[in-house]
């Protein structure tokens, strides 16, 4: 005998034909939600492992130091085998791998441009991926990192003039160790705008003229096992070789291990919290449309409850009807995975692709098939939509066949009418439909709140750069900040200089440690009457007080009286200072007292100083002597690259958010106007005009919008703020998140925006509803 098909099958295709603008919004919105976030792990993954191939085949690094003199073979052997440490040492190998910053000028106008950090060209250690064109062969010759090249506009073919020497370019490459251009590895943020990186031949390095540094790159005898082993390592390494060094009449410049160098582990690690924040997104999203989809349900439940009791009273069982009602938000959710992954293995990667190396210096990539992706993109949404609605259709199904017979479906008996304000009827009639409509509008402000978090980033980050560029005068103290290598020149002679506006001051960075990082404090000790940094009784502090700047104040929530201890980098000495006060004219994290209680905290020599403060360039002290010049661009080039990187990207976002916004609106007013067919369309039999009709339920629908909306705007802003302050806790320095009063105007203007695009649907949507709809449904 063949067995009946089950008749409620065919109701599936007519659901969808029938409401198909509502499921077809839901398709489209999952589709762009999954295919982005299944894009994103896709290129996410694919980057990480060339990278982390890139590891051995570009031989890079395990950690690098500078010194302040060349080493000779004997220190370099006994580093490497730690012979002269008094304890068990780490065996590595050594490479030079000698550098000069030199002044950029890619337009050849003869202006700085920015800096360039020059290399040698080498077979042993920091390979470069060449991304197009070649190597440099010849001295006038030079490849340089293909980020830089596109953000400022040079081409293979071009010339670039560096410190007064012209080279050609001919290639663009991907250093192994320089995937973020970090100038310092205590910049907040890389800089791929004015720093840039460079291989030429011998020659050609030997054609330059500024200072060079003589940076070693080890690689350990045997890899660590993880980077806990890794920083045990690293820690003996370095302890045996401050002995050897100092044993050897050297100094150590600097010392950075590749756990502790974001130029290496920036771009790895932001992929890696993209990729976990993509998932989050789709998730929230999911589940949130998930309960547009219960909601609806309920309501096609408690719309159909006849037909189920007739069912129900027939012999069909409540798992049958479960089902039923299960199987279109399943269906539209997996046709929409699997949509959303096809074009998130083709266009929706490269787009993600082309934002990263809009951003990140990386080696050339191939696609990989990411099993992570497809199910965190097809089976976790499934499975959430699958789980919400099921505890939904299951509660509304316990009631009986009777109950659904008689439209008995609320579990509150005998309930008293809520008793509302003598107001005007039209205005009781639309509060009642809000009370009516609780859970939907519940819904409503949930997806807008949510919406209001994106749009905070989205409109608080331009604000915050903006702010921090057009108020770069007041984060500085001086034009600029010249750190000698010494206060002597080479005849022990005192360096000086003519120029009047050079002030003497001393700086040191300090450590400060905590769970999050260790991260490094600008120590500088300030000439009485200073014209630069200008802080009353800053010379009749006691020698263990001092002032900090705000920043420093605000990112670890610092009170005057309190006492901060600050550590050497290098050695095992401590310092604690008291608070006195606060300096707000200094963006850095820094920590100021006078010059004379400097020389007592740091034992200083007579005479000895560290460099010069001054609002023009100084002109006659040899570069040879200078060890760093510190200038506004140290402060702006973040907010620069932040915005280059992400500026243009937030506008798109912005428009994301208001369509966001109008699909979210559009589902439940839709909800909230079908729910109410029948009382629309008794009010047109009343002689209501649609005008009227739509006063009434499209303005409750307004004003709930607006006061949702103007929550969310704080609350969303709010969560945004303290995101942000978890965010930036994690790296070196501190930038405030800021929402300009316009910009709180532009987020709520928004989510208006998508709502006075949904307003002309639901008119269009009461207008069709007729007047004899209200008569075919009475019971």
């Amino acid at each position: 005998m063949k067995k009946i098909k089950n008749p409620l099958i065919k109701r599936i295709p007519k659901e969808l034909i029938g409401d198909w603008k509502k499921y077809l919004v839901v398709f489209l919105f999952l589709v762009l939600t999954i295919g982005f976030v299944s894009g994103m792990y896709v290129a996410n993954e694919s980057m990480i492992t060339s990278a982390n191939e890139g590891v051995t085949k570009y031989k890079q690094e395990d950690g690098h130091f500078e010194l302040k003199k060349q080493a000779d073979a004997t220190l370099l052997s006994a580093i490497e085998t730690g012979e002269k440490a008094d304890f068990k040492a780490t065996k590595t190998t050594l490479y030079e791998n000698f550098f000069r910053n030199e002044e950029e000028d890619y337009n050849n106008d003869g202006k700085k441009d920015g800096t360039i950090r020059v290399f040698a060209k080498t077979k042993d250690i920091n390979l470069a991926c060449m991304l197009q064109g070649s190597f440099p062969q010849k001295a006038d010759e030079i490849a340089i990192d293909r980020m830089h090249a596109d953000n400022v506009g040079i081409k293979v073919g071009d010339t670039v003039t560096v410190s007064g020497e012209t080279y050609k370019v001919v290639g663009l490459l991907a250093y192994a160790n320089y995937s973020t251009l970090h100038e310092k590895t205590t910049d907040l943020m890389f800089d791929a705008l004015k720093f840039d990186v460079a291989m030429v031949t011998q020659d050609g390095f030997d054609r330059l003229h500024k200072s060079i540094h003589y940076t070693y790159a080890w690689k350990y005898e045997t890899e660590p096992a993880d980077e806990a082993g890794e920083k045990t390592r690293s820690d003996n390494f370095m302890r045996a070789l401050l002995t050897q060094v100092v044993v050897a009449d050297n100094e150590l410049e600097d010392y950075t291990p590749k756990y502790g160098n974001p130029a290496i582990n920036f771009a790895t690690d932001d992929m890696g919290s993209d990729k976990a924040m993509g998932g989050v997104l789709l998730d929230i999203l999911v589940v949130i449309i998930a309960f547009i989809f219960a909601v609806t349900i309920s309501n096609t439940i408690a719309k159909e409850s006849s037909a189920i009791g007739t069912l129900r009273a027939s012999g069909y069982t409540k798992g049958e009807l479960v089902r039923h009602y299960l199987s279109m938000p399943v269906i539209v959710t997996l046709l929409a995975a699997i949509v959303g992954n096809i074009l998130g293995y083709t266009v929706f990667k490269n787009i993600v692709v082309s934002m990263y190396y809009n951003s990140y210096s990386l080696p050339t990539y191939y696609t990989i098939w990411n099993p992570d992706a497809f199910f965190k993109t097809t089976v976790v949404p499934v499975i959430l939509m699958l789980v919400v609605n099921l505890i939904v259709i299951v509660r509304m199904m316990q009631h009986t066949p009777l109950q659904f017979l008689r439209h008995d479906l609320k579990k509150a008996k005998n309930k008293k009418a809520m008793r509302l304000p003598r107001w005007s009827f039209l205005s009781r009639f639309r509060l009642r439909i809000m009370f009516q409509n609780v859970a939907n509008y519940l819904i409503l402000f949930v997806g807008i709140f949510f919406i209001m978090i994106m749009l905070a980033m989205a409109v608080g980050m331009p604000d915050t750069l903006d702010y921090y560029k057009s108020n770069t005068d007041g984060m500085m103290f001086a034009k600029y900040q010249y750190v000698l290598k010494s206060y002597e020149d080479d005849d022990n002679k005192l360096i000086t200089t003519e120029n009047k506006d050079a002030e003497k001051f001393d700086m040191t960075s300090l450590v400060k440690k905590s769970d999050a990082l260790d991260e490094e404090i600008s120590v500088y000790g300030i000439a009485d009457n200073s014209n630069y940094v200008k802080i009353k009784k800053l010379s009749s502090l006691k020698k263990n007080e001092v002032y900090i700047s705000a920043s420093f104040a605000d990112k670890y929530g610092l009170t005057v009286g309190d006492t901060i201890s600050l550590d050497e980098k290098y050695e095992n000495k401590s310092y604690k200072f008291k608070v006195a006060g606060f300096y707000d004219k200094s963006q850095s994290l820094a920590v100021f007292m006078s010059i004379d209680n400097y020389g007592k905290v740091f034992d200083l020599k007579e005479n000895e100083f560290r460099g010069f403060l001054s609002d023009s360039r100084i002109t006659d002290i040899d570069e040879e002597n200078i060890a760093t010049t510190i200038t506004i661009r140290d402060i702006t080039k973040m907010a620069d690259q932040l915005d280059h990187s992400m500026g243009s990207y937030m506008n798109y976002f912005q428009i994301l958010c208001i369509l966001l916004a109008a699909v979210m609106i559009y589902l439940l007013t839709k909800l909230i106007i079908e729910k109410n067919e029948n009382a629309i369309s008794m009010t047109k039999i009343l002689g209501y005009e649609n005008k009227e009709i739509a006063s009434l339920y499209l303005l409750s629908t307004s004003i709930v919008v607006v006061i949702a909306d103007l929550i969310s705007v704080i609350l969303g802003t709010l969560v945004m703020a303290a995101a942000w302050r978890m965010m930036l806790f994690s790296y070196s320095g501190w930038f405030a998140f800021r929402v300009t009063p316009i910009g709180y105007a532009k987020m709520f203007g928004f989510v208006l925006i998508g709502y006075l695009i949904v307003m002309v649907f639901d008119f269009q949507r009461i207008k069709k509803i007729p007047m004899d709809q209200a008569l075919k449904n009475v019971e």
